[in-house]
């Protein structure tokens, strides 16, 4: 009885580690994670370089899951959908840019020394006086000021808030469930604001991103209207806070505002 026990918890633990066992290719693996069907956060790195999925792959695919399993002594089934996205997501994300040599300045050299002085020119001595003109003479007298006032036709004041940029932008983040459990989908809602009138922005463009608890890009919208919402699913091994970042940008102003929420 015990040995029948301990058959089906192998096998249970197998079948959670071998998640890439009934795929024979990247792209199925990835669409069954995204879609939840899938799940590992651990996955077995031996065995699974001797899946036929990552041998099939090509080298640099190859070496983005490589540096992922190294960052973290692990594999999750999120740097698979990365790797796969994008083969140089960990490179660019952890790798530190060159920096460029810096040369050390060159000593001052003293330059006035070698400047010839040039002897000033009494050009004062030169100058022909011109005598003074009686010019007042010559002025004619000023014409009487006319009322030009009473001829001048009226202006009808336009509506020009209508088309005046605002000094400033407000931003408004706000969530649907805080805190929401794994697998929920969460609505998120951004809305640009005019600081002075209050009122939302019409012809703003707006980025929306949201991270996971580890830092890493979940979802990334724009949207060009003063008011978007999006829906998204959360994966079923996130936990932890998850944090939503906002810029607005219009006539050469921007703000930038963030929010967090709490998946359980």
């Amino acid at each position: 009885m015990i040995g029948t026990i301990v058959l089906v918890n192998n096998n249970s633990i197998y079948a959670k580690q071998a998640i890439w066992r009934d795929f024979d290719n990247m792209k199925d693996l990835v669409a069954a994670i995204r879609s939840g069907e899938k799940n590992d956060n651990n996955i077995n790195w031996e065995k699974f370089q001797d899946s036929d999925i990552y041998q099939n792959e090509d080298k640099d695919s190859k070496e983005c899951l490589q540096l992922a399993h190294k960052i973290g002594n692990n594999l999750g089934d999120y740097e698979i959908v990365h790797c796969f996205r994008d083969e140089n997501y960990f490179k660019n994300k952890y790798t530190e840019p060159e920096t460029s040599e810096i040369t050390e300045p060159q000593p001052e050299t003293n330059a006035s020394l070698n400047v010839p002085e040039v002897p000033e020119t009494n050009a004062s001595l030169n100058v022909s006086e011109v005598p003074e003109t009686n010019a007042s003479l010559n002025v004619p007298e000023p014409q009487p000021e006319t009322n030009a006032s009473l001829n001048v036709p009226e202006v009808p004041e336009t509506n020009a808030s209508e088309i005046v940029t605002p000094r400033s932008i407000d931003l408004n983040i706000t969530v649907g469930k805080n805190p929401i459990s794994r697998g929920e989908n969460q609505v998120v809602t951004v809305v640009a604001l005019d600081l002075t009138t209050g009122k939302e922005l019409d012809r703003v463009f707006i980025k929306l991103e949201i991270k996971d608890p580890v830092g890493i890009l979940v979802k990334n919208y724009t949207g060009t209207e003063g008011n978007i919402t999006r829906a998204f699913k959360i994966g079923e091994n996130a936990i932890g806070t998850f944090i939503i970042s906002a810029t607005a940008s219009q006539a050469g102003l921007q703000s930038t505002k963030s929010l967090t929420f709490q998946v359980q």
